[in-house]
């Protein structure tokens, strides 16, 4: 009978790799519980070190590729496996990642006698683009949903153990299908975020950072070391907005229904000043408003407007006498006092 898996004997470990293999090796198993993957998000987060351990222990599980399935292969991996002696509890998912990494090693080796490269067990990554106005939504083989904003392009790719979004630039929210052996992550500008089972919604603020809004479940943000700062990791919990920004991050509470109401085709303002307005409408039109002063670019507006079009926040702009229209054109249009 196969002892639990016990994370918290896991702390005795020395080795940060060591303690990656394990819960890597746990994570394959079907055994793996929510409690072990909450204590490794905390065990993640909580240092550089494990950071990168944990991604070495990826990166060579992936690097093995085919040669996984390879019977010489297995059969180093039954070896280790029945010679292994009973230990304490924590001692067995040790001995399991030992297994592993013996697998590792002589996938390395067996691939350096080949006449070819073996080809890694990853699906072709595919590009969805959209253009100023647009937007698209699409489900993944395993169920999961993104829905892309407008003037947003993103690759999107799945190996054997995870799922990868790349955001080159723009918005999409992701409805994650749970998969705890495959965790899905989407990186933006260097920030990646990492998820199991949720919905979230990833934008890149145009080299000015990147915006997480978290609707449910839980998510991972790790940022990359900036401005003389280390790398930094945490967790983001439901109606909550992480921004990171210049190598400084900052978290507050979101109306996420706000927040996301572009994907029923609406654009919410509540007391939002009249130039950030501006700039998240002309996200959705090739018309480009300008507002020409900094007192009426301070003034706060509110209310519901249709995406794209851009007229109908004109006219509602004038009618409440907040400002006046003037130079209007199919290209453009400027904002100036009432």
């Amino acid at each position: 009978m196969s002892k639990a898996f016990d994370a918290r004997a896991l702390e005795q470990i020395d080795s940060p790799e060591a303690t990656a293999a394990a819960y890597f090796s746990h994570f394959r198993s079907p055994n793996a519980t929510a409690e072990d993957y909450l204590a490794f998000e905390h065990w993640h987060a909580r240092d550089e070190a494990h950071r990168k351990a944990w991604a070495r222990v990826e990166q060579e599980w992936e690097g093995a590729g085919k040669m996984r399935a390879d019977a010489r292969i297995l059969a180093i991996r039954e070896r280790a496996l029945a010679n292994r002696r009973p230990r304490r509890n924590w001692r067995r998912p040790v001995a399991v990642a030992a297994a592993i990494g013996a697998v590792m090693i002589g996938g390395i080796a067996w691939q350096r006698h080949q006449d070819t490269p073996p080809r890694l067990a990853q699906a072709e990554a595919r590009t969805f683009s959209t253009g100023t106005g647009q937007q698209a939504s699409f489900r993944m083989l395993d169920g999961s949903t993104i829905t892309i904003n407008t003037g947003s392009t993103l690759t999107v790719s799945e190996s054997d153990t995870r799922r990868s979004t790349r955001m080159k630039q723009g918005e999409a929210f992701f409805e994650v299908a749970k998969n705890p052996r495959k965790p899905f992550v989407v990186e933006a500008e260097g920030v990646t975020v990492t998820a199991l089972g949720t919905a979230f919604a990833v934008r890149d603020l145009g080299g000015d950072g990147v915006r997480v809004t978290l609707v449910h479940g839980r998510v991972r943000v790790d940022m990359p070391a900036a401005a003389g700062k280390p790398p930094q990791s945490t967790l983001l919990s439901p109606d909550m907005q992480l921004t990171w920004r210049k190598g400084r991050y900052s978290i507050a509470p979101v109306n996420t229904a706000q927040q996301l109401s572009w994907r029923q085709g609406m654009i919410v303002f509540d007391r939002t000043p009249l130039a950030q307005a501006v700039a998240e409408i002309n996200r959705y039109s090739p018309q480009e408003i300008v507002v020409a002063s900094a007192s009426l670019a301070r003034r706060p507006i509110s209310g519901s407007f249709r995406a794209g079009v851009t007229r109908g926040f004109l006219q509602s702009l004038e009618a409440s006498g907040i400002a006046r229209v003037v130079n209007e054109s199919a290209t453009g249009a400027e904002l100036v006092e009432p």
